[in-house]
């Protein structure tokens, strides 16, 4: 017998670790640690001075890491040093992690029925309903963070556990351990994202200086000090769309074996990464391509300001890990780069034994004030992002009324959603939040979230949910109408009122925009939304970046 030992972890509450600090370059950083723990974890053995034992296999995809071992023994050292690694060296970090043994030419790592197979199969199935399971008794635990008699870490509110350095000074100030670590390798990889993201870029900066992204020091002199809509920032979180398609119609390739199943799913992995890094790309390339477009409103009108930010892209990837894709941006620009990321996305495919798939996500963008906390503007932005997925499973249906989609994958189409936390309060709870706040008796103001289709003119959805065609047309009537900011900003508060008082205001105030103020909602008879409405909410917090252009 050929027997092999399997370990597989993953980190769990992975940008809840990620966002706890507010610093873009702990952000960085905490996002370095998990990278390198699930991809590269000899770069931490070798920090640590430790050996490590060399895996027959190394496989990670779907937020977890299988390595695969010749004996016991080097198994064994590998989950000893790593759990011992994270504990004494990277505080706040939680790592489960479960082991098997299987029988590598009798046993299966995937589902299989092929004749004469007298082994187990679907041994990850196994492994990853093992790691869920512990991940789970997880919630039922009790954690003393502190003991009461801390001095407590001013930029976290943890107990602070260790003295630090002050930039530039010899002063000292006590802070979280966990944060000290973040910035440690944050400064050694500020610059890691660059070669697969800016590197070969087809821009020149109007400066001659070399891209970079946004960093701290960027925040505070850009974004720092106003009370304006340049004080916030943008947190976007992409999920994609009918991956478990993708994942069902790999899993039906006829493996040959264990070997053969683990060198075709690291290419389907990579053909995943690839199309959403080329998205990533695409999306950098074309904000600075059209930076005269939104500079001006950022920066001002100094030429010489112009002139210095023309190589900063006003954004930082902090998580881009498959289909999984998080980054910080520039409040005013955040929907529009989640939009066009999307368009990108849309334009790339992917072959899984010989059939094509296209790529489709969903997109959540929290608009936050700068000093907002990072984790909470996060959950809100994967919340938003879950509600333009449970649209697009809620209204399937339709879409397979008209002819789209397939058994396979769903119809062609992402969508995005998003909100502006002007106050410090947050409810997470979006729906029960909406249904509150943005339910008249006509019906839900809000058309949020929205459709973004491949084809641009696709009619099937105009109003009031396409992005396109339903939202952009409103906001560039507003930013191009006659009437004052100041009577849009007015219409949006007698919306709540009602249809009725809508239409009495117009007349009194004058309010002639030969639009209409209100469109039928599709399949829901009698009931109305306010076209307006979202785009008079965002007035403020959008600038427009061009057309994305067919492949």
């Amino acid at each position: 017998m050929s027997k092999r030992w399997l370990v597989m972890y993953e980190v769990s509450q992975k940008q809840r670790y990620i966002f706890r600090s507010n610093r873009l370059r702990e952000n960085i950083g905490a996002s370095t640690i998990i990278r390198w723990l699930t991809d590269e974890p000899e770069r931490f053995f070798d920090k640590w001075n430790v050996r490590m034992p060399r895996p027959l296999y190394k496989s990670v995809g779907g937020g977890s890491a299988l390595y695969v071992f010749e004996s016991s023994d080097d198994a064994a050292v590998f989950v000893n040093e790593l759990s011992l690694g994270v504990l004494k060296h990277l505080p706040g970090l939680e790592l489960f992690l479960v082991t098997d043994a299987m029988d590598w030419e009798a046993d299966r790592l995937y589902a299989s029925d092929e004749a004469g197979a007298v082994g187990r199969t679907n041994v990850l199935e196994d492994m990853r309903n093992k790691l869920a399971a512990k991940k789970n008794r997880r919630a039922h635990a009790v954690r003393q963070h502190t003991w009461g008699i801390h001095r407590l870490c001013p930029d976290s509110g943890m107990p602070a556990n260790e003295y630090t350095e002050l930039p530039g000074t010899s002063d000292k100030v006590a802070r979280a351990r966990e944060l000290n670590v973040k910035d440690e390798y944050g400064r050694m990889t500020l610059d890691d994202f660059d070669d697969r993201f800016i590197t070969g870029l087809n821009y020149a900066p109007a400066n001659g200086q070399r891209l970079k992204f946004m960093d701290q020091d960027y925040l505070e002199r850009v974004l720092g000090g106003e009370r304006s809509a340049k004080n916030y920032v943008a947190i976007v979180h992409l999920d994609g769309n009918a991956m478990g398609a993708k994942v069902g119609a790999f899993q039906r390739i006829a493996f040959s074996g264990n070997d053969d199943y683990l060198g075709q799913y690291a290419r389907f992995t990579a053909n995943i990464d690839q199309a959403y890094t080329g998205a990533m790309r695409k999306t950098i390339e074309h904000v600075m391509r059209n930076y005269s477009s939104w500079a001006g409103e950022i920066y001002g009108d100094s030429e010489e300001k112009l002139s210095a930010y023309s190589h900063v892209v006003p954004l930082r990837p902090v998580v881009a890990s498959g289909d999984d894709v998080s980054f910080i941006a520039v409040g005013q620009l955040g929907i529009e780069l989640a939009r066009i990321f999307i368009q990108y996305l849309q334009q790339e495919s992917m072959e899984i034994d010989g059939a094509p798939f296209v790529f489709d996500a969903c997109a959540g963008v929290a608009i936050v004030r700068r000093k907002f906390p990072f984790w909470l503007a996060y959950e809100l932005a994967e919340r938003l992002c879950g509600n333009a997925k449970k649209r697009l499973k809620q209204e399937s249906g339709l879409w397979g009324a008209a002819g789209s989609g397939d058994g396979d994958q769903s119809f062609e189409a992402s969508l995005i959603d998003w909100e502006i936390a002007a106050s410090g309060d947050v409810d997470l709870n979006v729906d029960q939040r909406r249904e509150s706040i943005y339910r008249t008796g006509d019906g839900c103001l809000l058309n949020r979230p929205y459709y973004l289709f491949r084809d641009a003119t696709d009619n099937k959805f105009i109003h009031p949910a396409n992005y396109m065609t339903g939202f952009l047309h409103a906001f560039d009537y507003i930013q191009r109408s006659d009437m004052t900011r100041s009577k849009w900003k007015a219409l949006r508060s007698v919306y709540h009122q009602g249809r009725t008082a809508v239409e009495q205001w117009a007349v009194q105030n004058r309010f002639e925009t030969g639009q209409s103020l209100y469109v039928n909602v599709p399949n829901r008879e009698g009931e109305v939304s306010a076209y307006f409405y979202d785009a008079i909410e965002v007035m403020d917090h959008m600038i427009r970046l061009g057309e994305v252009k067919a492949k």
